[in-house]
Formats: structure tokens, C-alpha cells, sequence
């Protein structure tokens, strides 16, 4: 951050002026008086002294204070979105730091391998970003399997979600509003900034503040974070947190215009923030990590419910892929199939009936919630092994809208359950064809394809995904076990490379490329394939060491 000391500065020198001046001005006076005494013009040099005496008091102490205020906000100059100066680091090695976390960040920390809600959160993201200030809009997602509240931006372009944030946000507006904060910070290069900020951080620093994230994350608890963060860090701390509220309130009101460009209403993110504050107290002492790096206070609710009143007013529009979604993080993490199966039914006697679905957003909020009920109830009964009673239950919704990706794929999930593998095949064959590489649907197929013992058609559906998606590290593990099932013994080992390079780990990577490279000995273009890999890990290493 740049920071304009000039006119303080100034400001300062003639402060102390003005009161060398002041202090000069009573001496003169006050002997002044003694002179005058004598000669009857006590009464007038008494009203003058008073005047004197008092109204360098009003110069020096209530004037400066209000200019000073005013200075001190007009000398905090916020950079411009590009400039040069913005940053610690050029944005090109900003981005490859935040790769190289990422790679440790999936090592340590239980990722959610859910590609329905992967998916979902991927497209949200995307769409928020397209409306937002971020000049490079490639984003890495990475969804957290925690349910605690908490979202984070890592600077290259990293956004973590835990599944627990799904469970907080009533809906996609909130959780929307939650998301656009953490674009803006990325946007103006917060991160980098807080760096600037501080003369003795250095990349050790900002090293310690992403390991504190990536230890919070894992659910590793605040102590731990706290620590991982103080240690390498505690010399540039305290002028972080100088500018933390200067970003957050940046970020507040960059990431509801960003909101309202994306078509949600402003006041979600006021919403939003209520929400947090008011689960903030229910915590105590175990406070979540994201209401420690974005504390949430009364006047924050009141000047996001200000923003929202300024902004043009948007018509909230209820979205069934969210409460779906927000469904499965439900199921995920609940208890047993049992308890789930308890909780759906109560959420479904909460709705009431609903048989005609109106088109006010009030009527569709309570219709979409039902089906929202009815999906889990019908997951949780798959789950407990009632294929009957979830194919039922899942009759209607199929019904209204045959065409929903979530409904069909539970549909031929619940017929894996009652064991029509070959239907299961041909259905997801068929929807594979018409949507071809699409995440939830190719996997699926996948797992069916293995259990049908149809290793190479399984080979094939994931070698396309991991061409489209090659970051996913589930997609390379899966690959690595189906090529290992249909004894392709070389592809195993470099699926298993590519798997550990996402993970960070290079020995690994590095040694099946080389078991990989054995076995490939009398393949010229294979083997030559495999060298060049080895070599590109090699530099991905010394990149990330020299960062």
C-alpha cells in the first residue's frame, strides 16, 4: 500500500510551530501585564489576556484535531488496481507462490471429493469473477471438507470454501456475498500489499501467514494458527493489522458492488454479516477462523445495511442448485444415514405442502426448499440401503424436471444400489454422450464402468477428464487404480506422478515417473515423453525453492 506521510509531515512541523509561538506569546503577556498595571488599563489587558490565553488553546488542540483526522484520511491513498508499485512481488510470481501452496495445501488438509458441488462452486465462482475487478481471472478452487464458517483468497489466484460455510449461508445470495469479499481482496492485492506495508516482511513471512490458512483450514484449531502465523511473521504483524481494516472495508464495499453487478441483492452480504456476528457469539473462545481474519462488528452489519440502501434494489431470486447443493454438504456430514433420514423428514414437515409451484419468489423459495427436502430424504434413504423408498421419494422430482443433473445421477445411484449395474452403464453411457466431459457424470461412469469390471472403457472416460480438468488430484488417483486394475502397469506410474506433483510431493512424483521410464524403455516417443516430465518437475521444484 502507498501511503502519502508529505502533508502530515508538514502538518506536524507546524503544529510544534504553532505552539513555540503560543508558549512565546503568553510570556510576552503576562509581563506585559505587570507594566500596564499601574497605568488603569487593568480591565482592558485582563479581557485581552483572556482572549490571547484561550484562543491558542482553540488553535492548537481543537483545530489540529479535526485536521488531523482529515489529513490522516486523505494521506491513506489506496493504489490503483495495476499499479507497478502494488505489490511486494511482480503478480507472475505472486501467482506461482499461490501454486506452490496449493500443492502442500492438498497434501494436509481433507479435501470435499464431491464433483456435483465441485462443479456447482466452480461455475458460482466463475460467474462472480466475470463480474468482479480481477484483472487475472483464473481461479483455483479448492473445497474444504471442515463445518466450520470459512473462506479464504490466497494470493495467485487460490479460493478455498469449507462445506461448512454451505450450512451457514441461507442462500446463494449469501453465500455469493461471502465469496465476492474474498474476489475484491484478491482483486486489489491485498495480500501483497500487507506485505509492502511492513519494511521488514519478507517472502519467510508470507510463507508463515499462508501456512497459518492452510493450518486453520485443516481444522488444526486457532491455536495452532495463531502460532504457525506469529513465528514467522510477529516482526511485521502489527503493521498489518494497521491495514487490515483498511482492506476489509475496501473489500466490503468492492465485494458488494461486485454482488449486485452479478445480479444479487446488496443486502445479502448484510445478511450475511448479521449471521456471522450473531454465530460469533455463540462461539466463545473457539471463534471460527474466518471471523478472526474478518472480525464482524456491529458497525460493520450497519454500514454493509447503509451500502445496500444506496445500491439499486435487486428482486431475490431462489436457486434450487444451491439448496441441492447445500443438501449434499448436509448429508455429507451427517451422522448416519439414519439421523439424516430424521432430519429431512422434520425439514419437510417444517415446509408444509406445497403442490403448485407459484412464480413469486416467496412461493418458489417454499417450493424449491420442499424439493430441497425431498432430495436429501431421498439420498439418505440410498444411503441406508431403502432403494425402494428413495426411488419413491425421488419419483415426483423427477417428474417435474427429468432433465436435473443431481436428479438423474441420484436415480441411477439408486440403481447401482439395487444392483442394475448394465442399467446404471447404458443410462450414464447415454448421458455421457450428450454432455461428454462433464465431472459428476464422467465419474460416475467411471466407478460404474470398474464395478462392471470394464477396465479399459473406465481408462478412457478418465484419461478425457483428466485432459480437461488435469489439476484434479481425485481424477489422477482414480486414473492410477483403473490402470493398475486393467494391469496398463506404466500408466499407473505416471498417473501416480502426476497425482503426488499436485500434492507437492516430488520424490514421489520423480521415482514412478522413473519406474514409469524402466518400463518404457523400448517405446522411444514414451520414454522421451517421460524425460521431458521429469524435467518440467525439476524446474516446478526450483521455481517453488527460489520463491
Amino acid at each position: 500500500m502507498n501511503i502519502s506521510i508529505k502533508n502530515s509531515d508538514s502538518f506536524l512541523s507546524r503544529r510544534k510551530n504553532n505552539i513555540s509561538s503560543t508558549l512565546a506569546c503568553r510570556l510576552l503577556l503576562l509581563a506585559a501585564f505587570k507594566r500596564c498595571k499601574d497605568y488603569g488599563l487593568i480591565t482592558l489587558l485582563r479581557w485581552l489576556l483572556i482572549a490571547v490565553l484561550v484562543l491558542p488553546i482553540f488553535v492548537t488542540v481543537l483545530v489540529p484535531k479535526f485536521v488531523t483526522e482529515v489529513e490522516a484520511i486523505e494521506a491513506v491513498v489506496l493504489p490503483e488496481l495495476g499499479d507497478s508499485m502494488a505489490g511486494l512481488m511482480p503478480p507472475a510470481q505472486e501467482r506461482a507462490l499461490g501454486q506452490a501452496w496449493l500443492k502442500s495445501f492438498r497434501a494436509g488438509v481433507p479435501l470435499e471429493q464431491d464433483p456435483l458441488l465441485f462443479e456447482y462452486l466452480e461455475n458460482l465462482l466463475l460467474r462472480l469473477a466475470s463480474n468482479s475487478d480481477l484483472s487475472d481471472k483464473r481461479l483455483d478452487l479448492v473445497v474444504v471438507k471442515n463445518p466450520t464458517i470459512n473462506a479464504f483468497a490466497v494470493p495467485g489466484g487460490v479460493v478455498g470454501i469449507n462445506t461448512g460455510l454451505l450450512r451457514y449461508a441461507q442462500d446463494e445470495a449469501q453465500l455469493s456475498s461471502v465469496l465476492t469479499h474474498e474476489l475484491a481482496h484478491l482483486s486489489q492485492r491485498h495480500f501483497a500489499r500487507s506485505v509492502e506495508a511492513s519494511k521488514r516482511a519478507n517472502i519467510t513471512s508470507i510463507v508463515g501467514l499462508l501456512a497459518g490458512i492452510a493450518v486453520a483450514a485443516a481444522g488444526g484449531g486457532g491455536n495452532v494458527a495463531t502460532a504457525a502465523i506469529m513465528t514467522s511473521q510477529a516482526a511485521a504483524l502489527d503493521s498489518r493489522l494497521r491495514y487490515s481494516r483498511l482492506h476489509e472495508r475496501e473489500a466490503d464495499r468492492l465485494g458488494t458492488q461486485t454482488l449486485v453487478r452479478a445480479g444479487y441483492p446488496a443486502q445479502a452480504a448484510a445478511e450475511m454479516f448479521k449471521q456471522m456476528l450473531n454465530t460469533s457469539r455463540l462461539y466463545g473462545n473457539r471463534t471460527p477462523e474466518f471471523l478472526r481474519t474478518h472480525p464482524i462488528t456491529e458497525s460493520r452489519v450497519a454500514d454493509a445495511s447503509n451500502r445496500a440502501r444506496q445500491l439499486p434494489p435487486i428482486v431475490r431470486q431462489p436457486s434450487i442448485d444451491y439448496l441441492l447443493m447445500r443438501t449434499r454438504v448436509i448429508v455429507h456430514a451427517g451422522s448416519s444415514a439414519k439421523n439424516n433420514i430424521k432430519h429431512f423428514k422434520l425439514q419437510l414437515k417444517n415446509v408444509g405442502k406445497n403442490d403448485s409451484h407459484g412464480s413469486s419468489p416467496k412461493q418458489k423459495s417454499k417450493s424449491y426448499h420442499r424439493d430441497a427436502a425431498l432430495y436429501g430424504l431421498a439420498m439418505s434413504y440410498n444411503q441406508n440401503g431403502q432403494w425402494k423408498k428413495a426411488r419413491r421419494t425421488l419419483a415426483p422430482l423427477l417428474k417435474q424436471q427429468p432433465a436435473r443433473i443431481p436428479y438423474s445421477l441420484l436415480d441411477i445411484e439408486i440403481d447401482i444400489e439395487a444392483g442394475e449395474l448394465k442399467l446404471a452403464e447404458k443410462r450414464l453411457s447415454d448421458l455421457n454422450a450428450l454432455i461428454p466431459k462433464n465431472y459428476p457424470i464422467s465419474m460416475l461412469l467411471a466407478k460404474t464402468l470398474r464395478q462392471n469390471k470394464e477396465y479399459k472403457s473406465a481408462q478412457l472416460v478418465l484419461q478425457s477428464l483428466a485432459e480437461t480438468r488435469p489439476k484434479q488430484a481425485d481424477i489422477w488417483y482414480m486414473l492410477a487404480e483403473t490402470h493398475g486394475l486393467a494391469s496398463d502397469i506404466l500408466k499407473l506410474h505416471q498417473a501416480r506422478a502426476e497425482f503426488f506433483l499436485l500434492r507437492g510431493n516430488f520424490t514421489q512424483a520423480r521415482k514412478h515417473l522413473h519406474y514409469a521410464l524402466n518400463l518404457a524403455q523400448n517405446n522411444y516417443h514414451v520414454s522421451a515423453r517421460i524425460k521431458e516430465r521429469v524435467r518440467e518437475i525439476n524446474v516446478i521444484q526450483h521455481t517453488m525453492k527460489n520463491l
